[in-house]
């Protein structure tokens, strides 16, 4: 295994605002809910057991708008929060599988390509906020996408921050908050950064 680094700096708590991100009015709670139909759909959807009714649970899912790919599986139904129009800034490609606990912060687009792997407890956040003073660390509020290529693998409990791409065939080791841009094909995992290429 080529190991590229002994040592990965660790994320920013909060990421500063990209260049295109606008900020938000304080205070603001301005296409704050899902749609009616999402929510309704969503909560018929964890009326099921965990591992139970997967199949209905995706129909449910669909017809309250999101865009979810052919042969994708969540094996319990997934929090959703975010803007009212966030059936349309979710996307998860084919063949994806979720486990149970799955988190979406949905105030910006949010892209799962096909055959992605997520384990248990995975949080997607596309809110943060700039770093202000001393006086009031969290500054003015920011969102930025968050997109995970094909074939990635999100280990349990990871987190996955603001303007964060994953990129195509990498693996998130558990507990993992990444901050920054993965490359296609590395491990990341505690302090190593591994490159996966030679296994393509």
């Amino acid at each position: 295994m080529e190991q590229l680094s002994s040592e990965v700096p660790a994320p920013p708590l909060l990421p500063l605002a990209p260049a295109d991100a606008a900020p938000v009015a304080e205070g603001s709670h301005e296409d704050a809910r899902p749609s009616v139909r999402l929510r309704l759909m969503r909560g018929l959807a964890a009326s099921f057991p965990t591992f139970v009714g997967n199949r209905l649970r995706m129909a449910l899912l669909r017809a309250g708008g999101l865009r979810i790919g052919r042969g994708t599986i969540m094996w319990g139904a997934p929090v959703l929060i975010g803007a009212s129009n966030l059936h349309e800034l979710l996307s998860i490609g084919e063949d994806c599988g979720f486990n149970v606990g799955c988190f979406f912060e949905v105030e910006a687009p949010i892209t799962i390509g096909n055959h992605v792997g997520v384990g248990h407890d995975v949080m997607f956040l596309t809110r943060g906020y700039e770093q202000g003073p001393g006086a009031q660390r969290a500054g003015r509020v920011i969102r930025a996408p968050i997109v995970i290529e094909e074939g990635a693998w999100l280990g349990a409990r990871c987190t996955i921050l603001p303007g964060v791409t994953v990129g195509a065939g990498s693996v998130i080791g558990a507990g993992m908050v990444i901050g920054k841009d993965v490359p296609p094909n590395t491990l990341l995992m505690g302090t190593q950064k591994i490159s996966l290429a030679r296994w393509r």
